[in-house]
């Protein structure tokens, strides 16, 4: 049985669900708008026969299969991004239109979620028989700290293998370390505010900072092609950029970059903050490296706001697998001795052989259903909850050479993507899941 059209539909149903995390309320501890989305996700499993546990809020789970059997997991989660404003469709709408279902989380992640559980119902509705227990992970905090998978791990059976459908396709093996910094630093002189970006992992497309009058600003501002607005004596300075995940900051264009360049015509602090911080490859900072299982290390400046005489930069360094975490945590320590640095959040690397048959499995099903022979493994500087696993990897949405809108305005997913994703993933639990 076809379920694409189903699965469209509850993808735009779980759409409209604003679960950007919101404020804390009893059972729903990362706000109404994500518990909302993930009580009608575990509805619509539980619809289809599949054993449902809501973990307090925290995360969520729906299952099939012989109790006895061997755990393999799929993780997604229902949190989203914040959005900003610019949207030709409406960001919590769900709409189809030229060919795309338009909305926050469409990639990242609802829309990988609902193609994975459609996928395996329609093995379920051809009377294949699960030779494991197939349980599907819900998480509700992914994009802003984790604490999801803490309470699950705390609390639940944690699978001996499984994927998360959380990144590119054909298959990833490796995944970089993650280290997210709130910096604190001296505002620069003649600087009141500044503001720009929400999260550290988003690349900041609007900053703006108010600052002293002088005819060097002005002139640097108009240079940049800045938005300036004079009141007495002091002036606002905005700029603008293109948003893009933090994992590859070289994808986007750092309105906050942009910012400190224009200030740092007048402020010593800003050109320092401007030198370690512009190149995304971390040179800045002189903690550039690669190796040769998962490439350069990124850094990006995500969000900054202003506190009293303190500047804040959010920022989110993503390292090679074969490089020491706390060894960055220096190398930025040193690169700014006058700061202060807390280490906010941290996931080790992840690496997975190629000749593991986990991933041999997931790319016998992508190669089978997209006829690319010469597919393979490929590493992410992205984070996904694949790395809770003993053997975990992440596997899809996003096709070789496709555009990817995950983080972005106007994110969404095309119908004929979402197809070809349902089959792929259906083929995938035929291999690894189904008699």
């Amino acid at each position: 049985m076809d379920r694409f059209d189903e699965a469209v539909q509850c993808l735009r149903e779980l759409i409209r669900f604003d679960s950007v995390e919101g404020a804390p309320a009893e059972g729903a501890p990362f706000g109404k708008g994500v518990n909302e989305a993930l009580e009608y996700m575990l509805g619509v499993m539980k619809a289809h026969g599949f054993r449902t546990f809501n973990g307090d809020g925290y995360y969520g789970y729906a299952e099939i299969g012989d109790k006895e059997k061997p755990l393999f997991g799929v993780l997604n989660h229902l949190d989203v991004v914040p959005v900003t404003e610019g949207w030709s469709h409406a960001p919590f709408g769900g709409e189809i239109a030229d060919g795309y279902i338009w909305g926050r989380g469409t990639e990242d992640d609802k829309g990988p979620a609902v193609a994975a559980f459609f996928a395996a119902t329609e093995l379920l509705d051809e009377g294949r028989a699960p030779k494991v227990r197939l349980r599907f992970i819900l998480g509700t905090n992914e994009e802003s700290g984790w604490k999801c998978m803490e309470a699950y791990k705390a609390r639940e059976e944690m699978p001996s293998e499984g994927f998360s459908p959380d990144a590119d396709f054909p298959v990833i093996n490796c995944e970089k370390g993650v280290s997210f910094y709130s910096i604190k630093f001296p505002l620069p002189e003649g600087v009141y505010s500044l503001k720009a970006g929400t999260r550290a992992n988003i690349v900041p497309d609007s900053a703006e900072a108010v600052a002293e009058y002088s005819e060097a600003l002005i002139n640097a501002a108009n240079g940049a092609g800045a938005a300036i607005e004079r009141n007495g004596k002091t002036l606002k300075i905005t700029t603008s950029g293109k948003s893009a995940h933090g994992s590859s900051p070289e994808k986007g264009v750092n309105a906050l970059i942009a910012l400190l360049k224009i200030l740092k015509s007048v402020s010593a602090v800003a050109e320092k903050l401007h030198a370690v911080f512009a190149p995304t490859c971390g040179a800045g900072a002189g903690m550039a490296c690669r190796d040769e299982q998962s490439g350069a290390l990124t850094l990006n400046a995500g969000a900054a706001r202003t506190e009293g005489s303190a500047l804040y930069i959010e920022t989110d360094i993503r390292y090679p697998v074969t490089v020491n975490g706390d060894a960055i945590t220096e190398k930025l320590k040193a690169a700014l001795p006058e700061a202060e640095i807390t280490l906010k959040n941290h996931h080790d690397p992840l690496y997975v052989p190629k000749d593991s048959p986990l991933v041999k499995g997931l790319l016998e099903a992508y190669k089978k259903v997209t006829g690319d022979s010469e597919a393979e493994a490929i590493s992410i500087g992205g984070a996904t909850y694949a790395r809770v696993l003993p053997c975990g990897v992440a596997f899809g949405p996003i096709f070789p050479g496709e555009e990817s809108y995950i983080h972005m305005r106007d994110e969404r997913i095309s119908l004929a993507s979402f197809k070809k994703m349902i089959k792929i993933y259906k083929e995938a639990f035929a291999i690894l899941c189904f008699e």
